[in-house]
């Protein structure tokens, strides 16, 4: 996002009567933009108080940019799937480098600032808890498990996720301490957000789904506005709300095979079963 979009946008979000409680920042690695970050925090719109949040692989995080997080309560999230090797089948490595062993030493020295993301697939469940674990003895507390969403999964793998998420309930309840991010987020289609999206070139769309590159051609109809002209629809209006989440959903449906969306729905019900009983907990 160059200067002059980046101006406009939080000229337009400084006229928008939504509240606004949650900002995210999103990648690609938004650490490579760690000025137009700042910036936006430091600049944006007196009327909301949001809650800021970057995701990142951490390779490019400094003590500089964790006292600016510290200071403007930035919540920053690390990437990091347990051990090396875990890490390294789930992370493209850049120039042939291997980058598990700096994602790995950063959560370790930074974690008292973070929570991280653990993403488990269907490959790696039967190693879910010992990756936790691994994580866990790196002293982070916080935690949000991303069970691989939009990709088709054996029997055994989702058999083992379940098996992993009562590891972690029993661990828990033996008075190990530990918070669940994922008890903080909710969706009515699976994994992909509603929301107010800015995406680089100023157009503003209603869903994040827009990110995913697979999705870049829906992107004109799911178009809502942009920062010039502001939003063309009440995004209030519960008719309005209803239909773009069905026109999303069939987007997916479009998208992906009736094997892939049937695990979504086991994967989805396996995690929305682990977050409720933690709570009970």
């Amino acid at each position: 996002m160059d200067e002059a979009i980046l101006e406009q946008s939080l000229k337009f979000l400084d006229t928008l009567d939504v509240p606004l409680d949650k900002v995210k920042f999103f990648g690609g690695e938004p650490l490579l933009q760690k000025k137009q970050i700042q910036k936006i925090v430091t600049s944006f719109p007196k009327r909301h108080s949001p809650n800021f949040y970057v995701t990142s692989n951490s390779t490019l995080i400094d003590q500089n940019f964790i006292d600016f997080s510290d200071e403007y309560g930035l919540k920053l999230t690390f990437s990091i799937d347990g051990d090396a090797h875990t890490t390294a089948e789930n992370r493209k490595v850049l120039w042939g480098i291997d980058l598990s062993a700096k994602i790995i030493e950063n959560t370790k020295k930074y974690h008292t600032h973070i929570r991280i993301n653990q993403v488990i697939t269907s490959a790696n469940a039967h190693l879910f808890f010992e990756n936790f674990k691994f994580i866990y003895d790196l002293w982070v507390r916080e935690f949000n498990f991303l069970p691989e969403y939009y990709r088709p999964w054996t029997k055994k793998g989702l058999v083992d996720l379940q098996k992993g998420f009562q590891q972690i309930l029993d661990f828990h309840s033996k008075g190990n301490s530990m918070y669940l991010v994922n008890s903080e987020n909710y969706s009515e289609t699976s994994f992909f957000n509603l929301g107010i999206v800015i995406d680089t070139d100023g157009s503003i769309y209603g869903t994040n789904l827009i990110l995913a590159g697979i999705f870049e051609k829906y992107k004109p109809e799911l178009k809502i506005g942009d920062i010039y002209s502001g939003i063309s629809i009440d995004i209030h209006d519960a008719t309005f709300q209803s239909n773009y989440v069905a026109k999303v959903q069939e987007f997916l449906k479009m998208q992906y095979d009736e094997q892939t969306i049937k695990s979504v729905r086991y994967v989805d019900m396996i995690l929305s079963n682990f977050v409720n009983q933690f709570e009970w907990k």
